[in-house]
């Protein structure tokens, strides 16, 4: 696919000899560009892998935009159609009033109001799209400014490539990582690739990378956006970022919070399942009448369901021939994920789940992870949700009172 560049002025050339500081001043050209849009139009292209999938994700956007100054939930205005694997799927509108989120799979569309849910989107923000370059107040992750000077930085110029005919400094940015002290995970990597159009400075892609080892296992996340086609301070219809452009057959109503069911209280008798192991063993929870049962509602990209995992471990180790059975169940991964070779890595023993939704629906499990204690006559006798500090002691305390 070809790059169409519209450009609503002349641009300049640029030709450096191209040093160790010249890539710094590209990269500062390429922020300042970036930081005097104001508004524009974008299609992009985003390739996705998280930490917890073998696949890529392929999604498109069309997207228009302007930046806001002083608004706190977002950078910018925005509206952007999204497709996935070539097909319609939603529309997401922020007017810097109003957040709309539509949904061509059912025809409805929210509409959340800032003033009287702010705190809500604020939360929901992370599962918007965006071209940060372009569309962030900051910029990010363009470095600049201290970021030159900082030694935690490195720059390094790939070379000059063209991309799609379009001739481009290919710059490689790496960031060594901060770590803390947990033992759990430690991020081995974090490198930026970005290329930046030799015309008018910018970047008409950039890549992002995290290597991360978690207990015995190194994990990868890459993501890249690929802008196909754009327009910079050009925006000429302002409707485009309101309610009215929203497609005519979508069904608006009013956002309503959902609210989180409380969990299984205490001496109510558990809901009967039956579930398949990852070796394939069919077992039911009315078959294990006489045990005590500790139930984990997990899933592999949840990171406090990793770190309560060397507990559960522990306790299973400990307690497994005095009556103690412990029991995981997944409601996500599949085993062509490979979530058996994965729990493997982290020397997972006790026994695995594979369940739906609706199991865990059933518990009203609401936050990952969730442990239920489940008592020898079948009726709960415990329930938490998270990790956090004391959960070793407390849940064992526990279960050594209901063994």
């Amino acid at each position: 696919m070809n790059i169409k560049i519209i450009f609503s002025g002349l641009f300049l050339t640029v030709t450096l000899a191209l040093n160790a500081q010249d890539v710094k001043d590209i990269l500062q050209k390429t922020f300042d560009k970036c930081q005097s849009v104001q508004n524009g139009y974008f299609e992009m292209t985003r390739y996705m892998k998280f930490m917890s999938s073998k696949d890529t994700s392929k999604t498109t956007f069309i997207y228009n935009f302007k930046k806001l100054k002083n608004d706190t939930l977002f950078s910018s205005a925005f509206h952007y159609k999204q497709f996935l694997n070539g097909e319609y799927t939603s529309d997401v509108i922020y007017t810097g009033e109003d957040l709309i989120t539509a949904y061509a799979g059912d025809s409805t569309a929210t509409i959340m109001a800032k003033k009287l849910w702010a705190k809500d989107i604020r939360s929901f923000s992370q599962n918007y799209t965006y071209y940060p370059p372009l569309t962030n107040r900051r910029s990010g992750p363009l470095p600049h400014d201290s970021d030159f000077i900082d030694k935690n930085y490195s720059f390094r110029l790939i070379g000059e490539e063209n991309l799609n005919k379009v001739p481009c400094y290919h710059i490689q940015v790496n960031k060594r990582p901060d770590n803390d002290d947990n033992e759990m995970m430690k991020t081995l990597r974090i490198e930026y690739h970005f290329w930046i159009s030799q015309i008018d400075m910018i970047p008409v892609q950039f890549s992002t990378a995290y290597d991360i080892v978690e207990i015995n296992d190194t994990m990868s996340q890459y993501e890249k956006y690929v802008l196909t086609r754009f327009e910079i301070n050009t925006l000429k219809d302002s409707n485009i970022l309101t309610l009215s452009s929203l497609p005519a057959f979508y069904k608006l109503k009013e956002y309503t919070p959902y609210k989180i069911q409380p969990t299984l209280p205490k001496d109510t008798i558990a809901p009967d399942w039956q579930l398949y192991s990852l070796t394939g063993e069919k077992i039911s929870l009315a078959g294990l009448k006489g045990k005590l049962v500790l139930i984990d509602f997990f899933y592999s990209s949840c990171y406090p369901c990793m770190l309560a995992l060397p507990c559960l471990q522990a306790l299973h180790e400990k307690y497994k021939e005095k009556g103690l059975l412990v029991l995981g169940i997944d409601p996500y991964d599949k085993k062509e994920d490979g979530i058996d070779k994965f729990l493997a890595k982290r020397n997972v023993t006790y026994t695995v789940l594979l369940g739906d939704k609706d199991i865990a629906k059933q518990y009203r499990v609401s936050g990952y992870p969730t442990i239920y204690l489940v008592g020898k006559t079948g009726k709960i006798v415990f329930v938490d949700i998270g990790y956090g500090k004391d959960f070793d002691t407390v849940l064992e305390k526990v279960i050594l009172d209901n063994l």
